[in-house]
């Protein structure tokens, strides 16, 4: 029987305790991707943080201005992360 090289891989990051920590990285790339997307790639360079706390992707920027226009398109932000992300909804958490 043969498995997929995706699943053995994942089911060895499971097996060492690491699949956490890769979901917490391909979360937070995902959303620096969506960033770059709407914001361009100054925006990218304005996040100070961002940190995966259970279902809950607290982001951490160093404008304010930038933070509030995250906040206005969160929803839409979301959205496109889910589908990124096999259809996992994370909440966004937006800090100044």
């Amino acid at each position: 029987m043969f498995h997929s090289l995706k699943n053995v891989i994942w089911d060895r990051l499971r097996s060492q305790g690491l699949s956490s920590q890769v979901e917490a990285a391909r979360v937070v790339e995902v959303f620096k991707e969506e960033l770059a997307k709407r914001f361009g790639q100054s925006a990218v360079a304005c996040l100070r943080r961002a940190t995966l706390r259970g279902e809950t992707l607290e982001v951490s920027l160093t404008s304010a201005a930038l933070a509030s226009e995250l906040r206005m398109s969160e929803f839409a932000i979301i959205d496109q992360m889910r589908a990124k992300l096999n259809n996992k909804s994370y909440r966004l958490r937006i800090f100044a």
